[in-house]
């Protein structure tokens, strides 16, 4: 079984957001493996159905931006998917990259000892999404062992966990509520993402001290700016120091970016190690 929990052991997982996609085309096999070649093990990844109701990876609602084609994922068919290439936008030695299916990710996860967070991106017919990913889920052995089915949407990702009863929910809070660790609790969740502006120490202990894993994402704010700078910049004092400080007490147990290098970086200045 693959640990989401690793910060009481002085560790923290460096979370590629959709694999190395400073490196390689984001949400690629070649992205994925490159991540785990750069010895990380846990990866967020993104999963939307299509026309004939197949799970595939890929972040945005068409393809427009991240291939040689257009359209929407949700009206296009895996074979009109396929046809498609996904990297040669990126750069000219990705050309004729497929699209991943989401199966064949979870699979290669598993056999490599990945962990995935799993977005799930699903703006419309959830209950069919839901029990697509099910089927999917209960035909791939050890298949809960391996992923955190995340969702900005909880109700959608609680629709999983109805037939899924094992899966392990991580729920995003871009939010401050009256009761945040209410919040996160009564939506079923084993894990919860947050964003500095969301966040704060005593909110951090208190998921810490219910048992929940956590997960600190990194957002890219400026290109030629690491985020933690970029938050000294804009709230005038330092943030970069709080969120070291977060990691080293072991209230971080992931934390995500594009960029590898520097999220382990954050790690290693924290006395932590970068898994």
């Amino acid at each position: 079984m693959f640990s989401f929990d690793v910060a009481t052991k002085g560790q923290v997982l460096v979370n590629s957001h959709r694999g190395d996609c400073i490196r390689c085309p984001e949400n690629t096999m070649p992205a994925f493996i490159s991540a785990v070649e750069r010895n990380t093990s846990c990866i967020e990844i993104d999963i939307a159905m299509t026309a004939d109701e197949e799970l595939v990876v890929i972040h945005d609602p068409s393809v427009n931006r991240t291939s040689d084609g257009s359209g929407y994922v949700e009206q296009m068919t895996l074979a009109e998917l396929e046809a498609l290439d996904f990297g040669g936008w990126f750069h000219s030695s990705f050309e004729k990259t497929s699209i991943p299916k989401f199966n064949e990710v979870l699979e290669w996860a598993i056999e490599h000892g990945v962990g995935l967070i799993v977005e799930a991106k699903q703006r419309r017919n959830h209950h069919r999404f839901a029990e697509k990913l099910t089927v999917l889920i209960e035909q791939t052995p050890n298949a809960v062992d391996h992923i955190q089915l995340l969702g900005f949407d909880h109700t959608l990702v609680n629709l999983v966990k109805e037939c899924v009863p094992s899966i392990q929910l991580q729920v995003v809070t871009l939010a401050r509520y009256q009761n945040q660790l209410n919040a996160v609790l009564e939506s079923n969740a084993s894990a919860v993402c947050v964003e500095y502006p969301y966040t704060t120490r005593s909110v951090l202990e208190g998921y810490k001290s219910s048992g929940l894993t956590t997960r600190l994402y990194l957002p890219n704010k400026d290109k030629n700016m690491k985020p933690t700078q970029w938050f000294n910049q804009y709230y005038g004092y330092d943030v970069h120091s709080e969120i070291i400080q977060w990691l080293s007490e072991g209230l971080i147990d992931m934390i995500s970016h594009d960029d590898i290098d520097m999220l382990k970086e954050l790690v290693h200045e924290a006395g932590m190690e970068a898994i």
